[in-house]
């Protein structure tokens, strides 16, 4: 079966989540290995979500703990943000308010973390996700699989190959604590919490996948990410992108914050000065060149990639008509 690593903790962002949160908290709890403690932050609900968690922490067995309010709204990427800082663990589980978790999900996760460590090595950042399957506001199944009906390989997993499609889903991953430093303070650039986390990891460490479903990921309409489907993707981004060579604003809100993100993370990332990783850099600064041919030749030279031939051809269109702002970082 293989060694487990150290005790762990979850971190758990809500908004609003009273109508799910009873489900995921009780499947939390009921994991055959128990987190050390579940930490919350709350964005400013304003329904019955803090007497929710108030309930549960007067009858939980682990510890539950609530951060103080923030003075603003911090969003999703703001609250793991300061969950990620706050929290103390060797391992880290983020948490959604309304998805339900395997009871088996910690140990499977934990166990894949073991192999990576013996790998990498403990001071090296390390993330492990798995599969999700997809349920809708009633529990009802939808998807086997999140990565397939999205259209994505999981397995594709390089810091280039992460740069334009994030693989990883937050609320089903494993970080250990080289991972969380390496990545706090958040930059301003960085797009989605768990995007920018498995790039640390991919830059900096190793990422490992487990196919097995880990939860249930509900989709009710007011998911922040969600799952919309390869086809429905598709659909829009080419509505988008036939409008967009006269619009460069949706241009920039299509290819701009992912390519501003990879241009933060080698800010971020220890130097590295052979020859190919210099190569890299450089290609990567001429994406944000005035003129399109070489912002091509860039993005041939680094083999940047969306997942499949019509997300591909899209991101090459756009980075073609696409002029980056001269103000950008």
């Amino acid at each position: 079966m293989g060694a487990l690593v150290g005790p762990y903790e979850v971190v758990l962002a809500t908004f609003q989540g009273e109508a799910f949160l009873d489900e995921q908290i009780d499947s939390i709890l009921r994991q055959t290995l128990l987190p050390q403690r579940l930490l919350v932050a709350d964005d400013g609900s304003e329904d019955g979500t803090l007497a929710r968690l108030e309930r549960w922490r007067r009858r939980s067995w682990v510890p539950i703990e609530l951060l103080p309010a923030s003075p603003r709204r911090l969003g999703s990427r703001g609250g793991f943000e300061r969950l990620l800082a706050a929290s103390r663990a060797p391992f880290v589980m983020p948490a959604d308010q309304d998805d339900i978790w395997d009871p088996d999900k910690a140990q499977r996760l934990l166990r894949a973390m073991a192999g990576l460590e013996r790998r990498w090595g403990a001071a090296r950042p390390l993330l492990v996700h798995a599969g999700l399957r997809l349920i809708d506001r009633d529990g009802q199944p939808l998807a086997a699989c999140f990565h397939h009906h999205q259209g994505l390989d999981p397995h594709r997993d390089g810091w280039l190959d992460l740069a334009l499609q994030n693989v990883v889903t937050g609320c089903a991953c494993l970080l250990n604590r080289a991972c969380i430093e390496q990545a706090l303070p958040f930059p301003p650039e960085a797009v989605l919490h768990d995007w920018w986390l498995a790039l640390v990891a991919a830059s900096c460490g190793g990422l490992a996948y487990l196919e097995q479903p880990c939860q249930s990921y509900r989709q009710h309409g007011r998911n922040l990410v969600g799952a919309a489907g390869w086809s429905g993707q598709l659909r829009r981004r080419l509505r988008e992108a036939g409008s967009s060579c006269g619009g460069q604003q949706r241009l920039d809100d299509w290819i701009g914050p992912g390519l501003r993100q990879l241009r933060a993370l080698l800010v971020r990332i220890p130097h590295r000065h052979d020859q190919q990783q210099q190569r890299r850099i450089a290609a990567i600064e001429r994406l944000w060149s005035p003129h399109p041919w070489p912002r091509l030749q860039a993005a041939l030279t680094l083999r940047l990639r969306k997942h499949g031939l019509w997300r591909t051809a899209g991101f090459y269109l756009a980075l073609l008509c696409w002029r980056p702002l001269r103000s950008t970082p």
